[in-house]
């Protein structure tokens, strides 16, 4: 993992614990002044950690499973992705469509050079991962499209009815949904000493995770169209519970399902299976759906993708950075419970109207206090393996 991307994943780190102890205080009434932005906090998760740990990784790691040199860092694209994202948050701080505008269209660039990258790995050694990670990267910039086009009224010229769905869909869905599944396909054989699944078990996954992502886009787009949208989450659903139930399988016959780290990647899926199973209640008028819309993406972010990050990163930085032939994953038994209480929290104040301010708050305090360890766990990779490069 670059020197670059490591240093960035650990400064949004700090930033993302800083955002959600600040939304703690704001939401109980302790502080005022500084009012975090939910999507600021949305992306310092998504944009700010993840997408830096993906655009370091996936280049290194496909070239390595396809029997390919070592590619040199890009610059060009590490510079847009930072630049596009710091240009970003300002603009939603303010809603200054310019700054909103110019930080989409650099993330874009940075997502296009880095899909153009894998592209051309294509063919001969490459992993049964790439098409999960080429395919990701296509919903990345769909998503970016919508997402930008939000903030300056693109919505009406694209013709898409429920544009912050779609582009919640094209996100989560797609690029994060196709993206973490390539690198479970991935490192669950290299955590476990055994494949994932067959060839094609691997590839029903991939149709049904892309098919499936394709009509919870298309949904939205038409304005909440049935068939695209349910036809979408059947496939999706059931293709995620497969491959979670192929990943608990892998770590049980090997040993490792003990282990917090499998247990971080094991229940973040339960808040990515959420969303989805209330998704029908919704569609057919049983639930309001303003504010599931509105706080279950807090949930979903903090939940899943936060929880894969929290146990992947740490192991990710020790393979690639410190060179350790056989990591841990990462986490401890407090950032599992925080994580996980936290997002029942958030979830519950959904439905408690009075006491959503207080049970929101207290969610995102415990979200603050997941996050304590893996910035520890960071930090000290950090620490050790600039030492290590002083030294070599």
């Amino acid at each position: 993992m670059p020197i670059p991307y490591l240093l960035t994943t650990l400064l949004f780190t700090f930033v993302a614990f800083l955002a959600a102890a600040d939304a703690s205080l704001v939401s109980i009434n302790l502080i005022s002044a500084f009012p975090a932005l939910r999507w600021v906090r949305v992306h310092f998760i998504t944009l700010g950690i993840l997408s830096q740990v993906i655009f370091g990784l996936l280049p290194l790691l496909v070239a390595a499973l396809s029997k390919k040199p070592r590619p040199a860092m890009r610059w060009d694209i590490w510079l847009t992705l930072n630049v596009g994202f710091v240009a970003l948050v300002a603009g939603f701080a303010g809603v200054n469509q310019p700054m909103i505008l110019t930080g989409g269209m650099l993330i874009f660039i940075s997502a296009v050079l880095l899909l153009i990258q894998l592209w051309n790995v294509r063919g001969g050694d490459a992993p049964e991962s790439l098409k999960f990670y080429i395919t990701g990267m296509f919903y990345l910039l769909v998503g970016i499209i919508i997402g930008t086009g939000i903030y300056l009224n693109w919505s009406a010229a694209l013709y898409i009815k429920v544009p912050l769905e779609a582009h919640i869909h094209a996100n989560s869905w797609g690029f994060m949904s196709l993206v973490f599944a390539g690198l479970l396909v991935d490192f669950v054989p290299m955590i476990t000493g055994r494949l994932l699944s067959s060839t094609k078990n691997v590839s029903l996954i991939y149709w049904g995770m892309t098919l499936g992502a394709f009509g919870l886009v298309l949904g939205p787009w038409l304005g909440g169209s049935l068939p695209p949208t349910v036809s979408g989450l059947i496939l999706h659903l059931s293709s995620t519970i497969w491959l979670v139930v192929l990943m608990i399988r892998a770590f049980k016959e090997s040993n490792k399902l003990n282990s917090v780290g499998a247990w971080h990647l094991v229940s973040s899926y339960a808040w990515i299976t959420a969303p989805i199973l209330v998704a029908p209640f919704i569609l057919l008028g049983f639930l309001d759906g303003r504010a599931i819309e509105s706080i279950a993406p807090q949930a979903l972010i903090y939940g899943w993708v936060l929880q894969f990050g929290i146990a992947f990163i740490p192991y990710i930085a020790r393979k690639y950075f410190l060179k350790e032939e056989h990591p841990q994953l990462g986490g401890s038994w407090l950032s599992l419970a925080s994580a996980t209480v936290g997002s029942l929290l958030v979830w519950v104040s959904i439905f408690i109207v009075p006491a959503r301010g207080v049970l929101y708050g207290i969610g995102f305090a415990m979200y603050a206090i997941a996050l304590i360890h893996p910035l520890q766990e960071l930090i000290e990779i950090t620490r050790t393996g600039l030492q290590n490069h002083e030294l070599a």
